[in-house]
């Protein structure tokens, strides 16, 4: 009897997750998507937002939460930031269908790659942010037959102390072609 209800227990909750679909690895694209990303997937994986479903009044708490926690979000972005992930991410309303043009990344690959891995959130093409500038990694490495390798392991894994206190995050949800495409763009930075 008990190893019955074991299996019965079991087998039921093989069922219900594989009903769970996977959640997407990035957010989606429309107004405010690259504002988002790229506060919030500094210390959050995108998926935790897109398996996250909460009404606007929760996705408010949560925001002001991140920023007494230390997130960089100024007061001005709090309500883009707000409604864009009311708009898509909100359990109480069906989210639109994405708006690839919303998006100001949307005529240059890079740039979209950039915010969609929220490099931007943490680095700038010519001025330090979080951790250096892409003219400055470039700069460094510069000549080193091995600093592709070396950064795209970086983007992988993350890593700390090159550049100061402040740790990179591992990225390894990135995709390979992602990475290289990523990695020849930082290096061709002058």
């Amino acid at each position: 009897m008990l190893a019955g209800v074991l299996l019965f227990l079991g087998s039921t909750v093989i069922a219900l997750a594989q009903d769970d679909p996977v959640p997407p690895k990035t957010l989606t694209p429309g107004k405010g998507v690259e504002l988002t990303t790229a506060r919030c997937v500094i210390c959050h994986d995108a998926t935790h937002i897109t398996r996250t479903k909460l009404s606007r009044g929760e996705w408010e708490f949560n925001i002001k939460n991140m920023i007494e926690r230390g997130a960089p979000i100024a007061p001005n972005e709090i309500a883009p930031i707000l409604e864009y992930l009311a708009t898509y991410y909100n359990r109480d309303a069906a989210a639109p269908a994405p708006v690839p043009a919303a998006t100001a990344s949307a005529g240059d690959p890079v740039t979209g790659l950039l915010t969609t891995h929220a490099c931007t959130a943490c680095h700038q093409t010519d001025k330090r942010v979080v951790g250096p500038s892409f003219r400055e990694v470039a700069a460094k490495y510069a000549g080193n037959s091995s600093a592709a390798a070396m950064l795209a392991g970086k983007i992988r894994q993350g890593g700390s102390g090159v550049w100061g206190a402040a740790p990179m995050p591992p990225n390894a949800g990135v995709p390979d072609a992602d990475v290289r495409r990523l990695v020849d763009w930082i290096l061709g930075q002058k």
